[in-house]
């Protein structure tokens, strides 16, 4: 029995039954707020609190082997991240072994795809996908089965009684697209927002991108099985190979991150720190489009597809935006180039002016990663809240530093 617990036990024959019932539902209560998640707009929002248990994953693509590399060093590394990093309890998880063996992006479907609850919850323990309005089951694929056992090792997302969650899951991933360093976090997550504004300002020249997908249930990334996730993108880099600068980038900003973290349970007040070089509390970021089809973590404008090859586009991206990721477009620009060398131009179908993300990305050939190239904006978040601020007029067009 706690202290407070035993106190209250003494005192109850001193009080009326009233006050001892108000001052025992005072006590439950109190107990209560230190143990839940808070809301605030009906976001399921925790408060910042400790960082301990923390997961690196590697190969949620199987032929990304930058993450893989990373998870074998850490797990190489263990007494000196542990003297580096004492509060922290790092995990390492390789997220398709099956596809990176085979070094393929996936096996049946793509695995960073399949985390959202209404398809995760919905993948039984006969290996199946019951669907709501089928009368039929369907077999699940080898990445939902995948994502199940992954989302128990990390949450989970379907059992909220499950002890074991991690408290942050950090995604390695790698791109063939011009990306640089791209930190890439979720709107409303204000520990990992603060996170990702901590580690650009020790890995200058790299992106903020956003995902404004708030609640944790709708978003489908492996990361969201973890209370907390952030990925780290970098690139260019083909598939199936290592390169030892794409290596340190991505080291350098997950070291950033984990000293993110140590220096917040060491009692380091990180937030006031961050304020000095954001002192209006608006970290200026990129918001991706919102995601309009099956497959997509957000929206992309497409291309058409070979009638015979789904996974072979009928049209090829313009040289003149090749390798130009974070740069702008306006309708009318040369996009794509068709078989009789024709140029079809920008046609505006997310705005008369955008930045293109993950240009000519090998991964998004694919239906089921969401074929075509990213678009996003230019905005910025609240640095307490990790929220969208409301963008006023052009100023989302305005490039960032």
């Amino acid at each position: 029995m706690s202290p407070a617990a035993s106190d209250c036990h003494r005192n109850q024959r001193r009080l009326s039954p009233n006050v001892r019932t108000t001052f025992l539902l005072n006590l439950m209560v109190v107990a209560t707020i230190t143990t839940i998640p808070y809301c605030c707009n009906g976001l399921s929002l925790y408060k910042t609190s400790p960082i301990h248990r923390v997961a690196v994953v590697g190969g949620t693509h199987g032929n990304e082997y930058t993450g893989v590399w990373c998870i074998r060093t850490i797990e190489a590394q263990q007494k000196e991240l542990k003297a580096q990093y004492p509060s922290l309890d790092i995990q390492t998880i390789l997220g398709n072994e099956e596809a990176h063996l085979e070094n393929k992006r996936f096996i049946d479907t793509d695995l960073n795809r399949e985390f959202k609850c209404d398809t995760l919850c919905g993948v039984d323990g006969d290996d199946v996908v019951v669907m709501e309005e089928e009368e039929e089951e369907e077999p699940a694929s080898r990445e939902a089965r995948r994502a199940k056992e992954l989302d128990a090792l990390l949450g989970s997302k379907c059992d909220s009684d499950n002890g074991s969650e991690i408290d942050v899951a950090i995604d390695l991933h790698s791109t063939t697209a011009n990306m640089g360093l791209t930190l890439i976090i979720n709107e409303g997550d204000e520990l990992m927002t603060q996170g990702a504004a901590y580690v650009v300002g020790k890995c200058p020249g790299a992106h903020i991108l956003m995902h404004s997908i708030p609640e944790r249930e709708d978003r489908p990334t492996l990361s969201s099985a973890a209370k907390h996730g952030f990925t780290i993108e970098v690139g260019p880099i083909p598939q199936g190979l290592l390169r030892h600068d794409t290596v340190l980038k991505t080291e350098s900003a997950m070291h950033a991150l984990l000293e993110f973290f140590q220096r917040k349970n060491d009692g380091v007040d990180v937030q006031a720190e961050l304020k000095e070089t954001y002192p209006d509390g608006h970290v200026p970021c990129y918001r991706s489009a919102p995601a309009r089809r099956d497959g997509e973590i957000s929206g992309k404008i497409t291309w058409p597809c070979d009638p015979v090859n789904p996974n072979f586009p009928a049209l090829m991206i313009h040289e003149s935006v090749q390798d130009k990721d974070f740069s702008l477009i306006k309708v009318g620009d040369p996009l794509f180039v068709a078989h009789d060398r024709s140029v079809v131009p920008y046609d505006g179908s997310h705005g008369d002016e955008v930045y293109l993300i993950f240009v000519n990305e090998a991964g998004y050939y694919y239906a089921s990663s969401g074929t075509g190239i990213g678009v996003a904006i230019t905005s910025y978040y609240d640095l307490q809240t990790g929220m969208l601020k409301e963008e006023k007029e052009n100023a989302c067009y305005t490039p960032l530093p």
